[in-house]
């Protein structure tokens, strides 16, 4: 059973607030909806604090907790990955900005922007321990009482909003990779941290890992138009079947940083004007954040993420906008842009690209798992929730044909 309070909430909102504060009121309920999110269980706290001053203040926050099913923080490798995403809000973010300040960076720029704020973060109670227990918790401000959404992960964004997230996404790898080549100990005492490798869907029972492996050749070959390319596509398929994609090779080493490594619509947040228009944008779940290539989260949002015809249209547009943020935050620093051209990038996108296959085509199971299929939440979770044969619709069918098709085109299938 999911907990329904955060222990000691009131210490930890004190250790980050700078001061003591007295929790007057608290209310919570789960915000964690059936098919929609397994990694974590999310708690929304709305509460009244008294500060040392007397005064009182309404906060609407979000506590992210361990899942309560014991399989979930197998797949999530949990007790590994839990404790990367506390190191990213508590040191590795905070390091990005001061590199910022230090370099005279307009404050509208900071990385942290580009995230929920933080009000709390521990693995544990026991302030002595290194391990992930049953106390870990990250406190987050609730950006949606702030206005800001989820897009719809069976849609996808369309051309402003993913212009918008791919320009974010190299704001946040550019500023890594400059705090790498300007200060490279701290890089690896401040950031390494949140990269360090975590097991994957290896961990799953034999018949849940097996759905998700299976859902790409089976989705394949109930289309006539993937026919020419099952051959290419089934040597993929057995490749990653004895290789985990979590494992992947040492990147190209001046792009190689700390990339988010599972980028897509549940995994960002928008705000939109009064006229639909996203105007922002927050990188959420940090968990499992990798060392690799910058480019593979560009790929695997884009082909995850983005609605196909927009993709298919678009697709060097969303390239160049991520290109032109990229080396504009690098001049922030003033670092030599000559290694970062566009032919280099363009080149690094298509040498990674064929790596990056499967794992987009395998993450297209829990994406586009239809509305309503899965009836538990997290804590209730069951093997069957993910293994089903009928989770997968139409739309998933769909979304693969374009996708390896798109591969196809590009040389990487």
């Amino acid at each position: 059973m999911v907990k329904s309070r955060v222990k000691d909430l009131d210490k930890l909102l004190a250790k980050f607030m700078g001061e003591k504060v007295e929790i007057v009121d608290q209310n919570t309920r789960l915000l964690t909806a059936p098919g929609e999110h397994y990694g974590s269980v999310m708690l929304a706290l709305d509460l009244k604090v008294r500060h040392s001053n007397g005064d009182e203040e309404r906060l609407d926050l979000v506590a992210k907790l361990l899942p309560a099913n014991e399989m979930l923080r197998l797949a999530f490798d949990i007790y590994v990955t839990f404790k990367k995403e506390v190191f990213a809000y508590t040191e590795a973010i905070p390091t990005l900005v001061l590199l910022q300040k230090e370099y005279g960076v307009q404050k509208a720029k900071y990385i942290d922007q580009l995230f929920p704020k933080c009000y709390g973060a521990r693995i544990s109670t026991d302030e002595n321990s290194n391990a992930v227990d049953d106390d870990g918790v990250l406190i987050f401000e609730n950006l949606k009482s702030e206005g800001y959404i989820t897009e719809d992960r069976l849609t996808g964004f369309d051309k402003e909003a993913a212009e918008l997230i791919v320009s974010d996404l190299a704001r946040f790898h550019a500023t890594t990779i400059a705090l790498k080549l300007i200060k490279p100990g701290v890089f690896k005492e401040k950031i390494l941290p949140c990269t360090v490798k975590n097991k994957g869907l290896e961990q799953l029972p034999e018949e849940v890992g097996k759905s998700f492996h299976d859902s790409i050749m089976e989705g394949a070959m109930e289309q006539s138009e993937l026919e020419p390319y099952l051959p290419r596509l089934q040597k993929i398929v057995d490749y990653f079947a004895v290789h985990s994609f979590v494992n992947r090779p040492p990147p190209n080493e001046k792009w190689g940083t700390m990339t988010h490594a599972d980028y897509w619509t549940s995994n960002t947040m928008i705000l939109k004007n009064e006229k639909g228009k996203v105007i922002k944008n927050k990188i959420v779940d940090l968990q499992l954040c990798s060392y690799t290539s910058v480019v593979r989260d560009l790929i695997f949002f884009l082909f995850t993420s983005v609605i196909n015809s927009t993709l298919d249209k678009h697709y060097e547009d969303f390239l160049r906008a991520y290109h032109n943020s990229f080396t504009d935050t690098l001049k922030d620093f003033d670092l030599d842009l000559g290694p970062y051209t566009w032919e280099e990038f363009v080149k690094e996108v298509n040498d990674v690209g064929p790596n990056e296959t499967y794992h987009v085509l395998v993450m297209l199971k829990p994406i586009c798992t239809e509305r309503e299929k899965v009836k538990n939440s997290a804590e209730d979770f069951q093997d069957s929730d993910w293994s089903r044969k009928d989770l997968l619709g139409p739309q998933h069918r769909r979304k693969l044909r374009d996708t390896v098709l798109a591969f196809v085109e590009r040389g990487w299938i």
